[in-house]
């Protein structure tokens, strides 16, 4: 099994990738806990994910003992900074990595040959799409596959003639259920696009590819709700989610833009 960094194989710089831990376990949400007095705990609304540790062990072959410092060098290049990190097990799915320990082990001080243990940190343990997923949305409800982490979306709102009067964003569950309802109120005319990002829980209006700002922006135009996250537990083996639009007037009409993400 092969160990990709930046889209560029480690073997293309030591002989062998020996080992791999942490990369296949899947992350676990904790909730955090509230002590009663004379009575069992309760569970709270705060949930914690602790950072993915990914320990990889090398075995580098360089021909000369000077050659194993070129070797470390040149390795010590490619890994440092904030890296892409997949395998080949998984080749459509990465996450972000920084170096965080580097050990190394001579088999014989005279001997060139050395074993090394490098150790990643991903803050964020999802492992998420290479490639985001586009869809495009309307009145009929759009299926969203999700994988087995929750993702956060990016929707685009499109302005019309006639002019789209207070669009809705409706997210359902695999049982046809309402789970998120965004409600804007504004007009979207020809000229008119809005970019929400459940992400940073923003909107953005553009006008004409101009964008707008103070009273005229995106965000005086949020009324009500939630911005919508996919989560896997509102389908059925990752599929199931539906996000549809409606309007007080006119007919909406927009694309959704996600990365699908994994524990």
């Amino acid at each position: 099994m092969s160990v990709y960094v930046d889209d560029r194989l480690l073997t293309e710089t030591v002989r062998d990738v020996l080992t791999v831990d942490g990369a296949l376990a899947p992350a676990v949400e904790v909730r955090t806990t509230q002590p009663l007095a004379n009575a069992a705990g309760v569970y709270g609304t705060g949930v914690t994910v602790a950072p993915r540790t990914i320990t990889v062990g090398l075995d580098v072959w360089p021909t000369t003992l000077p050659d194993r410092v070129t070797a470390l060098d040149t390795l010590r290049r490619r890994i440092g900074g904030l890296r892409l990190f997949r395998m080949t097990d998984a080749p459509t799915r990465e996450l972000y990595v920084t170096l965080a320990d580097v050990r190394v082990d001579f088999y014989h001080i005279s001997i060139p040959r050395c074993y090394v243990e490098l150790q990643f940190t991903a803050v964020n343990p999802a492992k998420q799409d290479r490639e985001p997923r586009l869809y495009g949305l309307s009145q009929s409800r759009a299926s969203l596959p999700v994988g087995t982490w929750p993702s956060a979306p990016t929707v685009t709102l499109n302005g019309a003639s006639p002019s789209v009067v207070n669009p809705i964003i409706i997210v359902r569950n695999a049982q046809g259920d309402e789970t998120h309802r965004l409600t804007l109120t504004g007009t979207l005319t020809t000229n008119d696009v809005l970019v929400i990002n459940c992400a940073s829980q923003s909107i953005q209006r553009y006008v004409a590819g101009v964008l707008q700002t103070g009273t005229a922006s995106g965000n005086a135009w949020l009324t009500s709700g939630v911005f919508p996250i996919l989560d896997p537990s509102d389908a059925i083996d990752g599929n199931g989610i539906t996000m549809g639009l409606t309007a007080t007037s006119g007919t909406p009409t927009g694309l959704v833009l996600y990365k699908r993400a994994w524990a």
